[in-house]
């Protein structure tokens, strides 16, 4: 089960979460959007690192399971 924390906007305490399985980067993107209260875009729309971009999210680093730091933005 792996254990995420990712690090948005200099926050100095990670978004934590646990799943079942691998998330995708995109799914990481979208726990950050709903613990901010973003709504995800259209299907059509800006991609999801142009909505968290627009929203300064930036630095958007994660962890998992303690390994090394991958940036997404």
């Amino acid at each position: 089960m792996p254990f995420y924390r990712v690090w948005y906007q200099n926050k100095s305490e990670p978004l934590e979460f646990s799943s079942a399985s691998r998330v995708r980067e995109d799914e990481i993107f979208e726990r950050v959007f709903a613990h901010e209260n973003i709504a995800l875009p259209a299907e059509s729309g800006p991609s999801l690192a142009d909505v968290a971009a627009s929203h300064q999210l930036a630095p958007l680093r994660y962890t998992e399971d303690e390994g090394e730091p991958y940036t997404l933005l």
